[in-house]
């Protein structure tokens, strides 16, 4: 389990999360947005698999195919949902 940032531009809001490193990004971004919406008490619209997790840290999209560990994220990193 790694500590990260997750800033939510639509939220204009940063949430601190604890998440599995070796778990796919894909599954990750769904676990993300839920809990989320469960903590801002609102309802996910649109299409979850057109969401994107972004590596402030690196500058780059992750791929959904690949885990955490994988693309370098460590504790402490900064991550943007888009």
């Amino acid at each position: 389990m790694i500590l990260v940032d997750v800033f939510v531009p639509a939220a204009d809001n940063v949430y601190d999360f604890q998440l599995d490193e070796d778990v796919k990004i894909g599954l990750l971004i769904e676990e993300i947005g839920e809990m989320i919406c469960q903590k801002e008490h609102c309802r996910m619209e649109g299409r979850m698999d057109k969401l994107l997790l972004c590596s402030m840290d690196n500058r780059n999209i992750l791929s959904r195919d690949t885990t955490l560990a994988e693309s370098g994220i460590k504790t402490g990193g900064k991550l943007m949902l888009l």
